[in-house]
């Protein structure tokens, strides 16, 4: 589920920042600049994991004194491999499918051909239900998936789109877009609840297409 990659880049460092500690304000501005950021073809950017080496700085004194600073880095990467079993919680449904959120990545979607067989969206209550017939008895169940459930599914694909970082004045806390598509790197866009969630998944930088049709996948309440 989590990696991790050796990359080098340059930041610029405030002199009031190199107070903290060079390794320590280097961490910081590359954290600022990948974290919670789409890496195309190498997933989602999670956080710093240390220092390797840091160049010397060029110090711009004409300038606020500020210093550039390469640095080499490694970096925690999270990237599912195909087959993989991991578990969430369904935050939204429609006839296209299940989205679900690992907290800390939404961009999940368990489309309608890879839910159980015998899956039936219901739209009077708005939700997906598996009828689920005993071998023995032949009785039929019907096992509802509700909203904010436990699911347990496993990865069948990865996706990766071309989106263009947001500007800077729409979101204050933003990377600069300049600084982004430097760095190959796109943002997490899909909004939850915003459309239909196939289409909105679809749309994000990088999503995940899994599935729950084999015994054992689908709500952990049912197989507890």
């Amino acid at each position: 589920m989590f990696s991790v990659i050796v990359l080098e880049d340059t930041v610029r460092v405030l002199p009031a920042d190199q107070r903290k500690g060079l390794p320590d304000a280097v961490t910081d501005e590359l954290n600022k600049k990948y974290s919670n950021r789409i890496k195309p073809k190498v997933g989602l950017c999670i956080r710093v994991l240390d220092i390797v080496e840091i160049g010397d700085g060029i110090v711009h004194a004409c300038l606020d004194g500020s210093g550039m600073f390469k640095a080499k880095f490694r970096l925690i990467i999270f990237k599912p491999f195909v087959g993989e079993i991991l578990t969430g919680k369904v935050i939204n449904m429609s006839p296209e499918g299940l989205r679900v959120s690992m907290e800390f990545f939404d961009d999940i979607l368990i489309p309608d051909y890879l839910l159980k067989p015998n899956t039936n969206f219901n739209k009077t209550q708005g939700q997906w239900v598996w009828q689920y017939q005993d071998d023995e008895s032949g009785d039929i169940q019907n096992m509802d998936i509700d909203r904010d459930e436990l699911i347990r599914f496993r990865v069948e694909a990865q996706h990766f789109n071309e989106v263009k970082p947001p500007l800077a004045n729409a979101n204050p806390n933003a990377v600069d877009p300049k600084r982004a598509a430097n760095a190959n790197l796109s943002p997490v866009l899909a909004p939850i609840g915003a459309v239909a969630p196939g289409k909105e998944v679809r749309s994000s930088a990088f999503w995940l297409e899994c599935s729950i049709i084999d015994d054992g996948l689908g709500l952990l309440s049912w197989w507890s």
